[in-house]
């Protein structure tokens, strides 16, 4: 599915109760404390986990943790510290498809998953075997349509053109060679367009229909 970019690219870590009690009890207060590990120790215990921290609080804390390390006996890694941490990486906002398009998408599936079943059940159902497809006069049919609709998309295109290279003259008068034979082509790609367009909503309405009349074969 198609997603948005990513507004926030910041890794965000929930602190675990160790992470949280080593920050409001061991962590002095400091001018170069990030952000995070200030709103962490200033926090109260209803809110600490609302609180998150950045990579940039955890190097800082690392290097506190060095420090600390040289003062204390107690030996204290940051490891340690994270380990039962919640880390939430940056994920990208998911678009919602056009539903339009999904129940297109379905339809479509469909439609391919009726053929296939049609190509698999053929030879084991005795109601399959003598289908239309199968037959030279189905076939024949088919032809006829095909050859029709590129005739009639010819014949169309050709009317049109014939429409701007001489009808516009019959109305309007004696008009130049060029500017007729642009007239004529203006026209004819204008239906050409148009019988595309209608052409390829008959092709597949007569695909959808094929398809409908395969499951009432196998249904009856």
């Amino acid at each position: 599915m198609p997603v948005e970019s990513i507004e926030d690219p910041c890794i965000r870590i929930i602190p675990s109760k160790s992470l949280t009690e080593f920050v409001t009890q061991n962590v002095k207060k400091t001018s170069d404390a990030p952000l995070g590990i200030i709103a962490l120790k200033k926090s109260s215990r209803d809110k600490e986990k609302q609180v998150s921290l950045k990579l940039d609080d955890i190097r800082w804390l690392n290097k506190y943790l060095e420090n600390y390390r040289k003062t204390r006996k107690d030996k204290v890694y940051l490891h340690e510290l994270l380990e039962g941490t919640d880390i939430r990486l940056p994920t990208p906002k998911v678009i919602p498809r056009n539903p339009e398009l999904e129940a297109r998408i379905k339809k479509l599936k469909a439609q391919q998953d009726a053929k296939e079943y049609q190509a698999m059940t053929k030879n084991v159902d005795s109601t399959r075997k003598h289908l239309p497809e199968d037959t030279i006069s189905y076939q024949m049919k088919q032809i006829n349509k095909q050859l029709i609709a590129v005739a009639q998309f010819i014949f169309s295109v050709l009317a049109g053109f014939a429409f701007g290279f001489i009808g516009v003259e019959l109305i309007v008068g004696s008009l130049d060679f060029g500017f007729r034979l642009l007239l004529g082509i203006i026209c004819a790609l204008i239906i050409a367009l148009a019988e595309i367009y209608f052409l390829a909503i008959k092709l597949n309405e007569d695909g959808y229909e094929s398809v409908s009349t395969y499951k009432k074969l196998h249904q009856e």
